[in-house]
């Protein structure tokens, strides 16, 4: 399953570039018109149901089967494009994340954990409607939810050890409120739900950069410092995707559809993976991974090129649009490869160690 959510992410890369009129493989040409299927449903969907099966496991050994069949569903998508199938095993894939949400409320009700369900509901019903014939630009934004409201309810789950106020809790439900009316709305009226739900976007990034714990762990050292400077960073993406749809409002291609989604899926969404991968990958494949200051480097090299990229959205610059989709692509890949090498320098230095101490 991670090598599918490795190759999906991948070829989600390789038609990104293709898509900005890069020379690809032909694998990577054929794959232009799903970029933003195997981004969202194949790479990071598979990812999060993995994570949460993983979490049940122990306890429901059968939650494994849901991360298998949306991998299955990401593999159909690599080989087939636009096969029905696919797109079935991928709903398939979301309904089933829904489930797992549905035992998690039974095992621990809260209020993030309803936040993180009602995100899957958004990605299960726009998978369905994907499947039933609306194209990508009509359900773009309900899989945006999915992910978005999926570190909101992460970041409130994580936040508890601050003590928050009912005033405050009260105040970020609102925010998500108002997003999740932009996002149902987009089915009926784009526009308009586009607007409210940048509206939505604005306020929950507001909230975050208040009342997350990274505010305080900013001032440490070591890895806490380096996740909350992923996860403020990410904040102020997630704010700057807001304001700009709320300005666009309905958006179907183009420069400003791309800065609208770039800034949620790759400034925001991106900047979390950087934050939580040092977290999150030991804990999916039991293997050690010590924190290092080179982990800034690919976190650096995404912002500033992301930054250059939307100049070039933003003011018709097309050369600056292509050179930054590149760099943001050699930022992706080489938090890849650190992260790799991470892995193995960890893991190789801690047997080695037992070795010496036998």
């Amino acid at each position: 399953m991670l090598l599918t959510v490795i190759v999906a992410l991948l070829g989600g890369l390789g038609s990104g570039l293709a898509r900005l009129g890069w020379q690809m493989d032909s694998m990577s040409q054929n794959w232009i018109l799903i970029h933003g299927p195997l981004m969202i449903s194949g790479f990071l969907g598979t990812l999060i149901c993995l994570e949460r099966s993983v979490a049940l496991a122990s306890r429901y050994r059968w939650s494994l089967v849901v991360p298998a069949v949306n991998a299955l569903g990401a593999g159909l998508l690599l080989v087939m494009r636009d096969a029905p199938a696919a797109k079935l095993l991928l709903t398939m894939g979301s309904l089933g994340l829904l489930v797992l949400f549905g035992f998690m409320l039974r095992l621990h009700p809260s209020r993030d954990v309803v936040i993180m369900a009602v995100g899957t509901l958004c990605w299960l019903i726009g998978n369905a409607l994907w499947f039933a014939g609306q194209p990508i630009y009509q359900v773009v934004h309900l899989w945006t939810a999915f992910l978005i409201l999926t570190i909101v309810g992460e970041r409130l789950e994580l936040s508890r050890v601050r003590r928050l106020t009912r005033t405050s809790k009260n105040l970020l439900t609102l925010a998500v409120g108002v997003y999740l009316a932009g996002g149902v709305l987009t089915i009926l009226d784009l526009s308009t739900g586009v607007r409210v739900l940048g509206v939505g976007a604005v306020l929950m990034a507001g909230w975050l950069l208040c009342y997350d714990i990274a505010r305080r762990t900013i001032y440490q050292s070591g890895l806490p410092r380096y996740v909350a400077a992923c996860l403020l960073a990410g904040y102020v993406w997630l704010g700057f995707g807001g304001l700009l749809a709320l300005w666009h409002g309905a958006i179907y291609a183009g420069p400003d559809y791309a800065a609208v989604l770039h800034a949620f899926l790759l400034g925001f969404m991106f900047s979390m993976i950087f934050g939580h991968a040092p977290i999150i990958i030991p804990a999916l494949t039991n293997l050690q991974l010590k924190y290092s200051p080179i982990f800034y480097g690919h976190l650096v090299l995404l912002h500033i090129t992301l930054i250059y990229r939307m100049y070039g959205n933003l003011l018709g610059d097309f050369l600056a649009q292509q050179q930054g989709g590149l760099w943001n692509v050699i930022a992706l890949l080489l938090f890849m490869a650190v992260m790799a090498l991470t892995v193995l320098r960890s893991n190789i230095g801690q047997r080695i160690g037992v070795r010496v101490s036998q």
